[in-house]
């Protein structure tokens, strides 16, 4: 099978009204502006796009816009983990009937860190539907116990399964896991502040939550790294990390949509658990980005 994923791919953020409604109306706008730049996909109703905190009616109608507002120009990837399997599996048989490309899931929420009880999960997922599985590999989540070998044995019975998005620090396990599946496995990282690494370690591409501010820096990450230009690709992440750092220390999902809200992309605020930008963070936070010697793009 060939892969999927290459390059940038945002982990785009789910709008919401000021009163925590689904605002679908915002969706188009967003993927527009973040389809002028070069990314190559979008990740959707992932932990950045808050599908923990919605009902499936609304993850599905979010999916569907998504899915609509791209037009077949990148490929989209649904998340539907996160929930209860039967829930997962109705999200995953939806995601065909929509145009996605792909579908992907976190571990069981009512059993992390068990290997078994993943592959149950998956094998459940990926049988929903034709098209290729993705697993996303949450290091809170996933079986920290499990060796490369043992996880790529584990999956090679689960219907579809094509790659893994890996939101996790230990990048040996990472490459072990690229190395041991002979460059089969669709491998993508998750922390977008080790996205280089991430492709010094052999990743096809990066899935992430600051890509939907920082889209042209990190593309241009991606680019340069392809082109053997590595003191670039490690310039660009100094500058994507300056801009991370700052979003740490006011909440990176809240500081995420505060500054598409800037940029005429009103996607309010997140809901709970996430935590609103306080009026004083907000303030902070466009003093601190001013005084960057680089523009965020």
């Amino acid at each position: 099978m060939s892969k999927l994923v290459y390059g940038i791919l945002p982990a785009l953020v789910t709008p919401f009204d000021d009163n925590l409604e689904l605002k679908i109306d915002a969706v188009a706008p967003l993927v527009r502006s973040l389809l002028e730049t070069d990314i190559s996909g979008f990740f959707v109703c992932g932990g950045t796009g808050e599908g923990r905190a919605m009902n499936v009616p609304e993850r599905k109608a979010m999916g569907e816009a998504a899915v609509r507002a791209v037009g077949g120009q990148v490929p989209v990837i649904l998340h539907v983990g996160g929930t209860t399997t039967e829930e997962a599996v109705a999200l995953a048989a939806h995601a065909p009937t929509v145009g996605a490309d792909a579908v992907a899931s976190v571990a069981p929420a009512n059993r992390p860190n068990d290997l078994a009880a993943a592959v149950k999960h998956y094998t459940a997922i990926g049988s929903a539907s034709d098209l290729p599985f993705y697993v996303y590999w949450l290091a809170s989540d996933a079986d920290r116990g499990v060796t490369a070998h043992r996880f790529l044995e584990a999956m090679a019975d689960v219907p579809n399964f094509s790659g893994i998005k890996f939101t996790d620090t230990n990048f040996y396990l990472f490459q072990q896991l690229v190395d041991l599946s002979g460059g089969c496995l669709n491998a993508i990282t998750g922390p977008d502040e080790m996205c280089a690494a991430g492709m010094i370690m052999g990743s096809d591409g990066a899935i992430g939550s600051t890509y939907n501010i920082m889209p042209r820096i990190f593309c241009g990450m991606y680019q340069a790294f392809q082109e053997g230009r590595v003191q670039d690709a490690m310039k660009a992440q100094t500058s994507a990390n300056r801009m991370i750092s700052i979003l740490i220390s006011v909440g990176v999902l809240a500081g995420i949509k505060a500054m598409l809200g800037w940029q005429g992309l009103p996607v309010g605020p997140p809901r709970p658990p996430n935590n609103r930008l306080t009026k004083e963070d907000e303030l902070r936070l466009r003093r601190t980005i001013e005084a960057l010697d680089f523009e965020v793009v």
